[in-house]
């Protein structure tokens, strides 16, 4: 996966970039990011009540729209971004003159979606890309064909409560396995959530949505694989650089 790149942004940095419309209803005050996607982007984000669910939203797009306006560029501004190893820290978010000059003929993108709802870019089929959001924060992981046929992302918060009453409801015994071997509880804790983060971008990679089901494969984080209740083999994990508290994994097929 040596083209995939992961990045991230805070939502509070839109927050911070339009503080002065503190007040405004949400397209108001966010007018200039929205007007950079599509509508029917502008339309998914905004059936969400949640000021916050809609910037998560709004966040992902804006960031895949900048990754793919830029992938032949080497113009990301570097004041903005921290880089280490396969992940981007957009530091200060994803600001209006970032897309000031934008000339490219898909952007705004032309998003479209899969039968099962998995998005795909009608105008660079050769993208893959995945979307997740958890918190404070957006994750995008952007590839292309010659690395994988799929691929999903997930960035999960540590913000849950009775992990193992969870682990126990909705996991295999394979993975509460690796939880019950853990040594301590901080350990059982991480364990956890990097099950979760891996069975989320599992979902979004095959394209089958939860009616695939949750406890019909196995996360094996040390292995870095999904497999199936016998052991075959259906996916790769590759575990991400992220910020502090949370969880990323990028599936891919």
């Amino acid at each position: 996966m040596s083209n995939m790149k992961t990045y991230y942004s805070n939502i509070n940095n839109f927050k911070d970039s339009t503080q002065e419309m503190a007040g405004a209803g949400f397209e108001v005050r966010y007018a200039s990011f929205l007007e950079r996607i599509s509508d029917e982007r502008k339309e998914h984000l905004m059936r969400f009540k949640n000021e916050d669910d809609r910037l998560r939203s709004m966040a992902g797009t804006l960031i895949l729209t900048y990754i793919i306006n830029n992938i032949h560029k080497d113009d990301i501004k570097e004041s903005s971004i921290l880089e280490s190893n396969d992940a981007i820290f957009l530091l200060e978010g994803v600001k209006e003159n970032d897309f000031s000059d934008l000339t490219n003929p898909i952007f705004p993108l032309n998003i479209t979606s899969e039968e099962s709802g998995k998005p795909y870019l009608i105008d660079a089929p050769d993208i893959r890309f995945s979307i997740s959001h958890s918190g404070l924060y957006a994750a995008v992981v952007v590839t292309d064909s010659s690395e994988c046929d799929r691929i999903g992302i997930d960035i999960q918060a540590k913000d849950r409560k009775d992990i193992l009453k969870i682990a126990k409801r909705f996991y295999t015994e394979f993975e509460n396995d690796l939880i019950a071997r853990a040594e301590s509880d901080l350990e059982k804790e991480d364990i956890f959530y990097q099950i979760w983060s891996v069975k989320e971008a599992f979902i979004k990679c095959n394209g089958k949505g939860l009616s695939y089901g949750i406890s019909n494969f196995n996360a094996d984080i040390e292995r870095e694989l999904i497999t199936d209740l016998e052991g075959n083999v259906l996916a790769t994990l590759k575990k991400q650089p992220c910020p502090d508290g949370y969880v990323c994994y990028v599936c891919t097929q």
